[in-house]
């Protein structure tokens, strides 16, 4: 009797314990963090085909570019969502994060007007022919 009276409470210590780890595995919480960075410039560039906008900085010699996706805001100043296109020549920051070595743009948001970027003159080329003509 005390033998099976054993085996009943090693039993049920095991299923207790298998019941046990099995609740608390249930409770574990996966948390996966995102960076996300910020960055200020003047939209130089913007290409919907490639999904690529480009800053530049005066604190960059060479100009940024950053991806953009179907979810990527552009807002105003104000917070108002708007066309990427109001965004050209305009200051702005980015919010981007680092998706595989590809900065991935969440957020542009207009920080000022529209820099106007004065037309390069045309340049009209005049011909003159001249030519002599000798008789004899």
């Amino acid at each position: 009797m005390k033998i099976q009276s054993l085996a009943s409470i090693l039993s049920f210590g095991l299923l207790l314990g298998s019941l046990v780890a099995t609740t608390s595995s249930a409770d574990e919480t996966v948390t996966t963090t995102t960076k996300t960075t910020t960055y200020s410039g003047i939209v130089s560039q913007i290409d919907p085909t490639a999904s690529t906008i480009i800053l530049k900085s005066e604190s960059s010699p060479e100009p940024t570019t950053y991806s953009f996706t179907k979810e990527t805001t552009f807002v105003d100043p104000t917070g108002r969502v708007v066309s990427y296109e109001s965004m050209r020549n305009a200051p702005v920051t980015v919010e981007y994060t680092n998706d595989g070595g590809r900065m991935v743009v969440r957020k542009v948001i207009q920080t000022g007007p529209a820099v106007v970027v004065p037309a390069q003159p045309q340049v009209q080329k005049r011909v003159t022919e001249t030519r002599t003509v000798h008789e004899d």
